[in-house]
């Protein structure tokens, strides 16, 4: 019997179906982490846990998101796509209801840091999997970039419902909000039943020799060491800080977020399309200088000045942020297509996990008990700002050479 090609209608109808079960499943964590997930380091700050304990939860986070990591990689032999889903949506609940019946104590906390982890590991390892299948070298940057319109509008939309939510009526309608939107998602895909793709379940699990081992010419274990890094102090540190500009108001929160993810949709629809286009080495160079930048207008603003020229900082950040992040995941999911694949995935999470768990537990053990410790956060993103150009190195011996 011969296989079905490419470019014939049940090969088309396969992949069709594999892209909209892949939007369905982004756009329902979307939600879900807009209407909380999102607001966690604020939580945490007006609950009256400084930089050090938010530091320790997201270490502990780390070190639960590479326990999750291990069980999913061999989990997705045994079970169908449907019940990884599943078993995503089950462990957002649970960090949920975590915090709603353990409260807030130190011990408790790094518990629900390793809840966090879990949970992550499960939705961004099966969603980087499922994107995975649908991009190639000539599409990544439009792929990536369209994700991020249609993943920032679902956020946005979550972020303003959570923020309302906290501000107005209580953490219980958060709970029960988001217990309901996952049952109903969780109906939808009971109908559609989504089909994993074969090769999610045609490779090994990546072992612990394996991790320890990996090394390549594209500096790669050295940047998903940094990356995760960077990538929390975007999510938990820099929300702080909008936090505090925003007078501690979570719905003043959301309602800053919504107004810069209007320019963030914009200006991904203008790049998108263009970056596939572009030569790789100099777009990735100054996605590099710009995301050094970014860190450096994170330094500099602050709620003394005016609103206008906040706004414009904010804008300014907003941009750099995200043509870095558009150059960067091109040339990661270029990098995987080129070398291990999934593997090359798995390894990225192990990696990056592990640093965020060392480097933050560290730091969170070191500044625990210190007073006023906001004002860490500028010198904080000074160091990032020197530290970003590292990334220059992330497949230089590969591309920059023969761009």
């Amino acid at each position: 019997m011969q296989l079905a090609s490419l470019d014939t209608p049940a090969a088309a109808s396969g992949t069709q179906r594999l892209s909209r079960t892949f939007y369905q499943y982004l756009g329902l964590h979307s939600l879900l982490i807009g209407i909380f997930p999102f607001f966690i380091p604020v939580f945490l700050w007006k609950h009256g846990f400084e930089l050090g304990a938010i530091s320790l939860f997201v270490g502990s986070a780390g070190a639960g998101f590479c326990i999750g990591l291990w069980a999913w990689d061999r989990l997705r032999h045994s079970i169908s796509l449907i019940q990884l889903i599943g078993v995503s949506l089950v462990l957002e609940v649970l960090l949920l209801l975590n915090v709603q019946i353990l409260g807030m104590s130190l011990g408790v906390l790094l518990l629900l840091g390793i809840s966090y982890g879990v949970y992550n590991s499960f939705f961004w390892t099966t969603q980087r999997a499922l994107f995975f299948e649908r991009v190639d070298q000539s599409n990544s940057g439009r792929s990536y970039g369209n994700l991020q319109i249609y993943v920032g509008f679902l956020l946005q939309v979550g972020i303003l419902l959570g923020g309302l939510l906290l501000e107005r009526s209580g953490f219980n309608y958060i709970v029960y909000g988001s217990m309901l939107l996952c049952a109903l998602g969780f109906g939808m895909f009971l109908v559609t039943r989504p089909v994993a793709p074969d090769s999610l379940s045609s490779f090994k699990p990546v072992t612990i020799s394996e991790i320890r081992q990996f090394r390549d010419n594209d500096a790669s274990r050295l940047i998903f060491l940094v990356d995760g890094i960077y990538l929390f102090l975007e999510s938990f540190f820099w929300v702080v800080s909008l936090f505090l500009l925003a007078h501690e108001s979570f719905a003043r929160l959301g309602a800053m977020v919504l107004s810069l993810a209007v320019i963030f949709g914009v200006l991904f629809y203008l790049l998108k399309n263009a970056i596939d286009r572009l030569t790789r080495r100099h777009i990735y160079r100054f996605a590099v200088v710009l995301y050094a930048l970014s860190w450096a207008l994170r330094a500099l603003v602050d709620d003394q000045q005016s609103l206008a020229v906040m706004f414009i900082y904010l804008v300014l950040i907003t941009f750099c942020t995200s043509f870095f992040r558009l150059a960067m995941n091109k040339r990661f999911y270029d990098l995987a297509r080129d070398t291990l694949s999934h593997r090359y995935l798995i390894l990225k999470s192990y990696y990056s996990q592990i640093g965020i768990a060392v480097v933050f537990l560290a730091f969170g053990v070191v500044i625990l008990h210190a007073a006023d410790s906001e004002r860490m956060l500028i010198p904080i993103y000074w160091i990032a700002a020197a530290g970003s150009f590292v990334y220059l190195l992330y497949g230089s011996s590969r591309y920059d050479r023969t761009d």
